[in-house]
């Protein structure tokens, strides 16, 4: 209707090649997927129908016009073009007379949303047409639907391809084993579904502080840009930011990839703001699709930080000792296992040790269980810090303790070293003794079973023959 209504109006006063040329102009635009590549063949063709020296499309993006298409005679009129910058608000024809240049500005919009402008530049002749004036804003009114129908187009295939990444994604995610791998595995979809150079995460880790975990994309790399620095420093600036339960963001400055924002997405879980995806971008805007996906990524990412916590929780309760908070059997037995693969693959060797309280049951009797108790938790806090950090330590039984010392034989020098252990448990405090049983590993058993055995033999060989002996033999 809207071509019918042009050729009409052109064939009362203009050639009607006019109205061909548009038709077929729209035709072909109609027939190419790219959005800019259909908009070049427009602004191309304007400089014929309108017979003028530029023709140029802004489209309005993240509050601003932003030039998209510019064809032109001469490269001079491209550079002053390109370097134009246009008011936030557009009249609907603004006509400006300089000598023999004339400039039209048009705004772009429809049905009341603000699209873009369209801009003739240097017309040659016609300066004063008003049939012309009508002919452009025909033009105008085509253009402005068919780009409002490709944007729409595009959006839709974005949101489905995003969709589809986010469905995929969530199946990854949930069957992540780690909270390494799944902010890994989170960065690199994020930089997927929403198209942006990098980013980290930020959690909050012990004693309340944050933490940089996981960066992607550009900021994974090695770089003369100390950003970490830059990270902190803003925390300690802005901490009233963190926790916020709302998306917010900022502009930066002063880094080697030209970036003008930082997106910040709270990251959430049952238990409330547990840390922060920081994402980084060119000064783009996130539409409310984008915005839409994105949160829902990161409720996903949310739920699956979670269930991975509370595995790892209830995995850490199942092996720990309720009373010591040091391992308890199961847990020791699953330590030993890892310690014996990583002791052969070092060639190495390590002590594995079965401690017994002398005289405990008459601490219990005689002062009560709460004080033996109490005796449990000082002696195991005691024998954690009187060993290595690479050392195992647990609680096997009632008053039986078990330790492998790491990377290191049975020898004269070891044997100080248990001793030493000993002292340190501090027992005289509650007049206790200790039997402590040794085995190597690998010289005298290879498996946790077999060097148990031997450890416990031990023991009870030395209780047999006087407590508070230390059997290695």
């Amino acid at each position: 209707m809207q071509l019918q209504s042009i050729e009409k109006r052109v064939s009362s006063g203009h050639s009607p090649s006019c109205a061909e040329i548009l038709l077929t102009t729209i035709q072909e635009m109609n027939r190419e997927e790219n959005l800019l590549k259909a908009l070049n063949l427009f602004t191309q063709r304007s400089l014929v129908l309108f017979d003028c020296d530029v023709a140029a499309i802004y489209l309005f993006e993240q509050g601003k016009y932003k030039p998209f298409s510019v064809s032109f005679r001469d490269d001079k009129d491209r550079e002053t073009l390109m370097l134009r910058e246009f008011p936030q608000d557009f009249r609907e024809i603004c006509t400006e007379v300089v000598e023999t240049d004339e400039e039209w500005v048009l705004a772009l919009s429809h049905f009341n949303k603000t699209l873009g402008a369209y801009v003739l530049k240097g017309k040659r002749s016609h300066a004063r047409d008003e049939g012309l004036a009508v002919f452009v804003k025909q033009v105008i009114s085509i253009i402005s639907s068919f780009i409002f129908e490709r944007i729409l187009k595009i959006d839709s295939l974005g949101r489905e391809q995003a969709l589809t990444l986010l469905l995929r994604g969530t199946e990854i995610l949930v069957r992540a084993d780690s909270e390494e791998q799944l902010l890994s595995e989170a960065g690199e979809m994020a930089m997927e579904i929403l198209f942006l150079p990098g980013g980290f995460f930020l959690l909050e880790g012990a004693g309340g502080t944050w933490e940089i975990r996981s960066p992607f994309g550009r900021l994974k790399q090695e770089m003369e840009w100390d950003w970490r620095t830059w990270v902190r420093q803003y925390i300690s600036k802005e901490e009233c930011c963190l926790r916020s339960a709302k998306v917010h963001f900022f502009d930066i400055e002063n880094n080697p990839f030209k970036w003008e924002r930082v997106w910040i997405h709270p990251l959430q879980t049952h238990s409330g703001v547990v840390g922060e995806l920081w994402l980084m971008n060119a000064g783009k805007y996130l539409n409310d699709q984008e915005q839409e996906i994105l949160t829902a990524f990161i409720r996903v990412v949310g739920v699956a930080l979670e269930t991975i916590r509370q595995r790892e929780e209830l995995a850490r309760l199942a092996n720990t000792d309720r009373l010591t908070g040091i391992l308890n059997r199961q847990g020791f037995e699953q330590r030993v296992r890892e310690e014996i693969a990583s002791t052969l693959r070092r060639d190495s060797r390590f002590l594995f040790l079965v401690l017994d309280l002398d005289r405990f049951k008459q601490l219990n009797d005689t002062l009560g269980h709460p004080m033996g108790d109490r005796a449990l938790k000082e002696i195991a806090q005691n024998l954690r810090c009187a060993v290595r950090e690479q050392d195992i330590v647990a609680r096997t039984g009632g008053d039986e303790f078990t330790v492998v010392l790491t990377d290191i034989a049975l020898n004269e020098e070891s044997l100080t070293v248990i001793e030493r252990m000993r002292k340190s448990m501090h027992l005289e405090v509650y007049n206790l003794g200790v039997s402590i049983g040794v085995a190597e590993f690998p010289t005298e058993g290879r498996t946790y079973d077999e060097l148990y055995r031997l450890a416990d033999q031990r023991l009870y060989r030395g209780k047999n023959s006087g407590k508070g002996n230390i059997i290695a033999d």
